[in-house]
């Protein structure tokens, strides 16, 4: 096998952050910050890592969101391995709707389960995975033979394990702790989700 093909992939999830305003537009959702909660255990996640997934391979990279939950979350690793982080603007939460939505809930779940469908002025799940999976393309030709950090929010990432496993779905996204950790391998051109809560 040649290794100067293997790209591993350390997709986060964000830690926990102050909820959203209510009746505010969906702009404001890039500039929520974490909790005093969040903080700690983004500083506890790279800790880990650090500890763990880059005592023997340091991240080359560590890419994020715009969302500024994200860029807190991944900080932490990028601030222990020296590394600047890098705003991927395709790594954003799917907008669901660009106005609030009193049941959210219902149509994203139809989301789910109809990809193609999205409510008015909001992004299909087939088209906000066709950007994320194009970022990871992009992180592959860039990236052969190392390891990176992503940093993004819990349904692009759901969206994103879809394509690797067809059982992610509504129920899994809703799962998903905050912060979280999914470690992809690209091995051969193909991807493998090898580690993660509920995989």
């Amino acid at each position: 096998m040649d290794h100067r093909d293997e790209l591993t992939i350390m997709l986060i999830r964000h830690a926990e952050s102050m909820p959203p305003k209510e009746g505010v537009g969906a702009e404001s959702e890039r500039e929520r910050p974490l909790t005093a909660r969040g903080l700690r255990d983004a500083e506890e996640l790279a800790d880990t890592l650090a500890a763990d997934a880059f005592a023997q391979i340091p991240p080359a990279r560590v890419y994020s969101s715009p969302y500024r939950r994200a860029i807190q979350t991944v900080a932490p690793i990028a601030q222990r391995h020296g590394i600047d982080i890098e705003i991927i603007e395709d790594l954003r939460e799917r907008l669901l709707s660009p106005a609030p939505l009193p049941d959210w809930r219902a149509h994203l779940q139809r989301c789910w389960r109809d990809f193609d469908y999205a409510p008015a002025g909001g992004e299909s799940s087939s088209r906000a995975q066709r950007r994320v999976v194009a970022v990871f393309e992009e992180l592959r030709a860039r990236h052969r033979g190392e390891m990176v950090v992503v940093g993004s929010h819990g349904n692009l990432i759901s969206l994103a394990l879809h394509t690797l496993e067809p059982r992610v779905n509504y129920d899994f996204w809703n799962a998903i702790p905050l912060p979280a950790v999914y470690r992809i391998e690209f091995r051969d051109a193909r991807g493998r989700i090898i580690s993660g809560p509920g995989m």
